[in-house]
């Protein structure tokens, strides 16, 4: 008999939790456990008169006299909340422990799962007020409800439960999300999964707008991804409400200013004609001995050259020289020209060609020119340079047929940087043009009073950059296979004007029509 009066004071308190009053304001409170991004948001917003967050979820207080009840009879409820910017259905299915909250008329639906947390009862609501309940209720066989119910402590005039909120195993398994893949290539990200419900899937969204999924629950969006990258909500539905969230974070670098892109240069583009009459002699110099000013990319400039010779000029490369950095001292330097030149040249029957990157300057009065090898010191030009025209008399001495030297240097006292070779001497000193031996033909960086400048982006000189990318057939102006030192000089000094905005104007001396490379 006890346990039925018990029970039977449960069942009337239960009355009073479930169904309005017809004379009286009351209000049943509910709780929301674990709601998606999308649903706290519409709680926070358009329904904030009736939500308050506590903890992870929301509390949810319902003034049923302020609303439209379509439905409250027995244990199946439905009913309507009007909020500020959306409408949300109420549904709480017969013997079910949970309840479905569904947000209807908004941007971004979403639904998510509710469960009593706190009845108020009215504890003056008359007998006759409450309508008959459909469930009837055995202690032999309790339903799903009255379990509920035999969980619950009765108090004076509330009734509460032992835990404010909902577990787990209340709960019918939610949809699992399972990201296989997330990539992003500048502004496109993709993202690549699979969603598994043993219930069957209903609704995928990312980010509120609906994906398509197969029949295995594969799915594939793409999405954009701003400067500095971006997360994205994935939320997944199943057909009984029951719903999923997860972030995918994508990464993107902030986009670095725009500069001009040059192509790699490739000596083995085209092809040019063996020319066993030829030798080469190259020197590149970026650190010196003597200073601190470097020629920056020269000792890089004259490594590749080496292979324009051999690839494009034709030369064998048993007979190319080619001194780098501390190997090109000036001993070396004049030992290449006075004794390997003297014994590889045949008279009149030998091409020479000389390649120069480093350091060059002039006398204080403009009127001779000099290279600086490593070990030369910019204040003892006389001492410890290699004089030009000298240079050039003792390589004419050879009787060679023709003589072609590609110096990318300068004589007016600046360096490939801002920087001044003599230091108690700022002010740029203008070389004054100088004859060249019969048969030799000069290609020079800069005019006399102009500094040879870095091409950054290619890490190269800027003459030595497209003084070898014009002979990879780029200098064929009227294609016809063979390039002439006019045609790669004109495109030289084209592209060199145009990157240096027209502070570094490339020189040619010589016989122009003279052909540096025949194509095979």
């Amino acid at each position: 008999m006890k346990f039925f009066f018990h029970l039977s004071a449960r069942l009337v308190c239960c009355v009073f939790l479930i169904f309005v009053s017809l004379g009286e304001v009351r209000s049943d409170t509910f709780y929301v456990e674990s709601p998606s991004v999308i649903c706290k948001a519409h709680f926070k917003s358009g329904f904030s008169e009736f939500f308050s967050a506590k903890g992870d979820g929301f509390l949810f207080e319902f003034n049923a006299e302020k609303n439209e009840l379509k439905n409250r009879w027995g244990y199946s409820y439905n009913g309507i909340i009007m909020g500020a910017d959306a409408s949300m259905l109420l549904n709480w299915p017969e013997n079910s422990e949970v309840g479905i909250i569904t947000v209807l008329d908004a941007e971004y639906p979403c639904r998510a799962f509710y469960s009593s947390d706190n009845f108020h009862v009215v504890s003056d609501i008359s007998e006759e007020a409450v309508p008959p309940a459909k469930a009837e209720f055995s202690p032999e066989q309790p339903s799903a409800v009255e379990a509920t119910l035999m969980e619950l402590t009765v108090g004076e005039s509330t009734l509460t439960t032992q835990s404010d909120t909902i577990t787990q195993d209340k709960i019918q398994s939610r949809p699992e999300i399972v990201i296989t893949s997330v990539s992003s290539k500048g502004p496109r990200g993709v993202v690549i999964g699979r969603v598994v419900s043993s219930a069957g899937m209903d609704v995928l969204l990312v980010d509120g707008q609906e994906v398509p999924f197969d029949a295995d629950g594969n799915f594939r969006t793409q999405a954009y991804v701003p400067e500095g990258g971006i997360n994205i909500e994935i939320d997944a539905f199943d057909v009984k409400g029951a719903s999923s969230s997860s972030v995918v974070t994508f990464q993107r670098a902030i986009t670095e200013s725009a500069t001009p892109q040059f192509d790699r240069l490739n000596p083995l583009k085209r092809i040019g004609k063996d020319n066993d009459n030829a030798v080469a002699l190259i020197i590149g110099v970026a650190d010196y001995k003597e200073t601190n000013a470097k020629a920056i990319y020269a000792d890089g400039d004259a490594t590749v050259f080496y292979d324009y010779a051999s690839e494009k000029l034709g030369v064998p490369q048993h007979r190319i020289q080619k001194l780098i950095n501390d190997s090109a001292d000036e001993k070396e330097v004049l030992l290449a020209v006075k004794r390997w030149l003297a014994r590889v040249v045949v008279s009149e029957k030998t091409d020479v060609y000389v390649f120069f990157a480093g350091h060059g300057l002039a006398s204080d009065d403009g009127s001779e020119m000099y290279l600086l090898p490593y070990d030369g010191s910019p204040e003892l030009l006389e001492k410890t340079a290699i004089l030009r025209k000298e240079l050039f008399a003792d390589i004419a001495s050879t009787n060679a047929r023709s003589v072609t030297v590609f110096l990318d240097t300068c004589y007016s006292g600046t360096t490939r940087g801002t920087d001044m070779l003599i230091a108690s001497r700022p002010i740029a000193i203008r070389a004054l043009e100088q004859s060249i031996p019969d048969n030799f033909t000069v290609m020079t960086a800069a005019a006399g009073d102009q500094t040879a400048k870095p091409l950054e982006e290619a890490k190269h000189g800027m003459f030595s950059y497209f003084l070898m990318k014009g002979m990879e057939g780029e200098a064929d102006a009227n294609q016809d296979n063979k390039i002439t030192a006019g045609e790669l000089h004109q495109y030289v000094q084209t592209n060199v004007v145009q990157q240096s905005s027209g502070s570094q104007t490339p020189e040619l001396q010589g016989d122009a029509d003279r052909v540096l490379v025949r194509f095979q």
